[in-house]
């Protein structure tokens, strides 16, 4: 990335809002939590979930950052499954990010979830 108020966004948000889409064309915005690393942006969401089900289904996405009219960009998303190492690496994020409710309930939660495969971890990547 390589716009400056893009750049700037992503290091001051707490989430993004993501816009995933059917096959059919038809779109949903959710707003999620997320952690920024090499370029890409990760997150954890229930593998049974609409958006993992359009993620899975077509891997369009867009994102936009801090609030749902912010600086946005066309993505492609995917599911990855057995990364431990960033499934630790968003907790860790999470933890920084959310210093009292990550702490005090939703880490304990996302990681269970994601050591019984409810949940799934998230990659977006730029779309060129």
């Amino acid at each position: 990335m390589t716009d400056p108020a893009l750049e700037t966004a992503l290091a001051r948000a707490k989430r993004i809002y993501l816009t995933t889409f059917a096959a059919s064309g038809k779109s949903g915005t959710v707003p999620v939590w997320f952690m920024r690393k090499d370029g890409r942006l990760y997150f954890t969401t229930g593998r049974a979930s609409l958006k993992a089900r359009r993620i899975a289904a077509t891997g369009r996405a867009r994102v936009h950052v801090g609030t749902a009219d912010g600086p946005g960009f066309d993505a492609t998303a995917r599911l990855i499954d057995d990364r431990p190492d960033l499934e630790r690496d968003i907790l860790t994020a999470y933890w920084r990010k959310y210093p009292l409710i990550v702490p005090l309930f939703m880490g304990w939660f996302i990681r269970r979830r994601l050591a019984r495969k409810i949940n799934v971890v998230v990659e977006i990547g730029v779309r060129l």
